[in-house]
């Protein structure tokens, strides 16, 4: 629509109309053109004018719709192990677009329709404790990953994109007897964003 528009410009820019014959000469071209026809392709300029308006502020809507987290555990030391799968907590921000992760809870709620990305890191450094989590959306596990008792310096990783609607959680579980550890270094974080919405 852009490239029609400055078509339309040019074109009226380089205009000679010559009275005696009514014409429009435009470039080296003679083109003929009645005045009812020029004001007519005014108009239509002038409506253009007010549709790419109104499309370059719908272009600037997804801005608000940002939404993407990056949160570490803000452990010193260990979690676990549990008697029962319990919620990681992820309490030191490290981004935050949108706020929808709550940091007390540990549960990131979907703000609006979409598909998210979502990763999870976790350390372990037990030599009797394994190292297993799961990511979850509501109440449905989405994956798992365990890593068995073999010393310092374990990691687990998990990711997936999850289409969401609006209000559905998203959080990373500990699985019971299993353990984690974390520092100031952050080896343990959850982050996730919204790719496009729905």
């Amino acid at each position: 629509m852009r490239v029609s528009v400055v078509l339309l410009l040019l074109c009226l820019s380089s205009v000679h109309l010559y009275r005696a014959v009514d014409q429009l000469v435009v470039g080296d071209d003679q083109t003929e053109f009645t005045q009812s026809q020029i004001e007519e392709l005014k108009k239509q300029y002038a409506g253009l004018e007010g549709s790419v308006d109104s499309t370059e502020l719908s272009a600037e809507e997804p801005v608000r719709r940002k939404v993407a987290f990056s949160y570490a555990s803000g452990l010193k030391g260990s979690l676990g192990p549990c008697n029962k799968e319990v919620i990681v907590p992820f309490h030191k921000k490290i981004t935050d677009v949108g706020n929808a992760f709550n940091p007390m809870t540990g549960v990131f709620t979907a703000p609006l329709r979409g598909v998210y990305y979502f990763r999870f890191n976790l350390y372990g450094s037990s030599y009797f404790y394994s190292l297993a989590a799961c990511l979850y959306k509501n109440h449905e596990k989405i994956l798992d990953v365990t890593k068995s008792p073999r010393g310092w310096y374990k990691y687990v990783v998990g990711g997936a994109t999850l289409l969401l609607r609006k209000g559905d959680h998203v959080y990373v579980k500990l699985k019971r007897k299993s353990q984690i550890h974390d520092d100031n270094e952050n080896h343990c974080t959850f982050s996730g964003f919204l790719l496009f919405p729905m």
